[in-house]
């Protein structure tokens, strides 16, 4: 008998389900921001390498900002199975501190709420409360430089990465997009149609019905500010195969990265950081086109940018076995080093 094409993801979720990979980091979770009137908290996680914490030296250690995906309808910044390794490897190598953020999610918040978050995030990682909180889990030996801050981030969190990239190009000093959700126009998010994502065919819109009734049904409106997949997954895969994201997210401008590129090079104030943008040709969950017309536009809009686009063969979460020996990836990682660091050198 055939094994159910999403029992069979679970599966395959499950056997990466490993948290482990934090080991060689001290981990923090700590709250960056409260809402209703301070009965709800989110989260960020802030790694530091263990590597640095031995040397017991004085330490200022670059950042960076790795914003976890999950089609903005799940996903946690510490779920493991999408937490590339290699990004884990990249921070000890460059001996930089990892600070991830959660976020509230759709639907029961709109991407208006999620794009204030990522605001209030980016105001706190600039705050003295981020470097106390450094501070005290380092016994005073490091503090964070955030004149060296790359933002990172992964399919939905890749998204929101070039939001952030887009509303404070001077304060980051590179970019990694992977497969980000970019051309959110365009007809894979916005119709339905067959689209199997990662091999799981189309759910059925009633997943997205009865979560809305049961949201309404609540005594009071519940936000969910993380989820470990499986938790919403199906839910998530139902918004994307039913052309349903953008009434969930809504229709402003500014939630559009295309739009806003064109309208801030009307307005000739597009810049954008060292940007590298990888993605699968065979995406079934984000269309590798969206990064390619993307990229297209900030070509033409920005000539000066300083931005690589590079697609390889495979599916959604390709990178999952790179490691920073692999040559597209050690290829775009030294234009991000440069920028990121003033050096190629990775050490």
């Amino acid at each position: 008998m055939a094994t159910d094409p999403y029992l069979h993801l679970v599966e395959v979720l499950s056997m990466f389900d490993n948290a482990d990979k934090y080991i060689p980091f001290k981990v923090i979770n700590t709250a960056y921001k409260s809402f209703d009137e301070g009965r709800s908290h989110i989260n960020a996680d802030i790694f530091i390498p263990q590597t640095i914490l031995s040397k017991q030296d004085l330490s200022k250690c670059p950042v960076m900002v790795r914003i976890h995906g999950g089609f903005l309808v799940t996903g946690s910044s510490r779920y493991p199975v999408w937490f590339a390794n290699w990004t884990l490897d990249y921070a000890i190598s460059t001996g930089a501190i990892i600070v991830a953020p959660d976020y509230r999610l759709l639907p029961e918040v709109s991407g208006k709420d999620i794009l204030e978050d990522m605001d209030d995030f980016w105001h706190w990682v600039h705050s003295s409360q981020f470097a106390e909180t450094i501070k005290d889990a380092s016994d005073g030996h490091v503090t964070p430089d955030l004149d060296r801050l790359l933002v990172a981030g992964e399919s939905a969190g890749g998204y929101l990465t070039m939001q952030l990239a887009l509303s404070y190009p001077s304060e980051i000093r590179a970019v990694i997009a992977a497969y980000p959700v970019l051309d959110v126009k365009s007809k894979f998010y916005t119709e339905a149609y067959p689209k199997p994502i990662l091999g799981v065919p189309n759910f059925p819109n009633e997943i997205i019905e009865e979560h809305i009734s049961a949201m309404r049904a609540a005594p009071s409106p519940t936000v969910i500010t993380a989820a470990n997949p499986p938790d919403r997954l199906k839910l998530a895969f139902s918004v994307f195969q039913n052309g349903r994201l953008l009434e969930f997210l809504g229709s402003e401008d500014n939630l559009f990265p295309m739009n806003r590129v064109e309208n801030l090079a009307a307005a000739g104030n597009l810049k954008l950081p060292p940007t590298f943008i990888f993605h699968g040709k065979q995406d079934s969950a984000v269309p590798f086109e969206g990064s390619q017309r993307f990229y297209d536009l900030v070509r033409e809009k920005a000539p000066g940018a300083i931005i690589k686009l590079h697609g390889e063969e495979g599916d959604h979460g390709f990178d999952f076995a790179a490691t920073l020996e692999t040559d597209w990836l050690k290829d775009g990682l030294e234009t991000i080093s440069k920028g990121w660091l003033g050096s190629t050198m990775v050490h």
